[in-house]
């Protein structure tokens, strides 16, 4: 291929020009003097300027009056900090301070050198591409996104409150399995969960809303018959809530938190790692609370004796990796005589 000089190109400078003209990032070109030599209107725009005013003038003294530094004394442009230090920037996401500027100005920035033929430094060039609209969009999906969490927490609060009306034992139970079921993730260093698996613990027995009052309160065992309607309220929960959006990644998890791990559970009878993680912790949490709270038809049982069943039924009820944690958090560290039975 011939080597083709681009001073041989006519054409060349004036579609230079044109690419400067249309596009709406900013391209800023100084000089070593730090003078402007091309500036194309999209830096017009952003400092409600003439560019065509501001060729010739230093960069420093037009665009940021005279400043070279902010108050922490770091550079205020990168353009500036090229042409001073030699750093080049590639794609950095910066904030720019500019006098002219009437708000926050956040680009991702490109700063080059430019050399003559001796291999000295003639120049430098900036290319910034404005992204504060979509920071800004960002920070407002942030925003929105706090509250639609925050409102939906309000809305497990009232489910909880719901299911507590109707059912004795369930009042306070969801919220004791909860601080069990966070205790186990925190245990199992896998604190990154500890909200889902709160909000879970606190509706895994929504599904409580559909079984009737009498059975749920009654102060007897349960027949085979009332038992089988009980064990419809996996089902029933995870159902109400796949009717709402933002409680669809609770779905699944509602449903198996009567699954065992050795396959024996209902309503699916899934086993060991096809149960999903939040619901076999919920489970080990939801056994440990039941055993050690008064119910309709017996007293409370004792946390050493709650710790020997958890531990007897690891690998067979439970995932024995979770008891191990949770049963370790109780005795291990001599936590027993902190947990305070409802």
């Amino acid at each position: 291929m011939p080597n083709m000089s681009y001073s041989k190109i006519p054409q060349l400078a004036n579609f230079t020009k044109m690419i400067m003209a249309s596009s709406d990032d900013l391209i800023t070109v100084v000089d070593k003097q730090g003078i402007i030599i091309a500036m194309n209107p999209a830096v017009g725009r952003l400092l409600r300027v003439n560019v065509e005013k501001l060729i010739g003038l230093p960069i420093i003294q037009t665009v940021y009056q005279g400043r070279k530094f902010d108050y922490q004394g770091k550079y205020l442009s990168p353009i500036i900090e090229t042409l001073e230090t030699g750093r080049e920037f590639k794609d950095k996401e910066v904030g720019i301070q500019a006098p002219l500027l009437l708000s926050d100005f956040i680009c991702r920035t490109t700063t080059g050198i430019l050399r003559d033929s001796s291999g000295k430094l003639a120049g430098v060039y900036c290319y910034d591409k404005d992204i504060t609209k979509c920071r800004s969009l960002e920070r407002k999906n942030e925003n929105l996104l706090d509250k639609i969490n925050t409102q939906q927490l309000q809305t497990v609060l009232a489910f909880s409150e719901a299911i507590g009306a109707r059912d004795d034992y369930t009042r306070g139970h969801s919220e004791r399995v909860a601080e069990y079921a966070q205790m186990i993730t925190a245990a199992m260093g896998l604190q990154e969960l500890n909200e889902l698996v709160y909000v879970a613990s606190l509706v895994h027995d929504v599904g409580k809303i559909g079984i009737p009052e009498h059975i749920l309160n009654k102060p007897a065992r349960l027949s085979e018959e009332e038992f089988q309607r009980i064990k419809d309220h996996p089902i029933i929960g995870a159902n109400i809530l796949k009717q709402i959006d933002t409680f669809s990644y609770l779905v699944s998890i509602v449903r198996a938190h009567h699954e065992r791990f050795d396959g024996s559970g209902y309503p699916d009878g899934l086993i060991a790692e096809e149960i999903p993680l939040i619901s076999r912790i919920i489970a080990v949490a939801d056994a440990f609370e039941a055993m050690t709270s008064d119910r309709s038809y017996r007293e409370r049982f004792s946390i050493d004796y709650a710790v020997e069943e958890l531990k007897r039924c690891a690998g067979s009820q439970f995932d024995p990796r979770i008891v191990s944690h949770f049963v370790t958090l109780v005795c291990g560290n001599g936590l027993e005589k902190g947990f305070t039975q409802p």
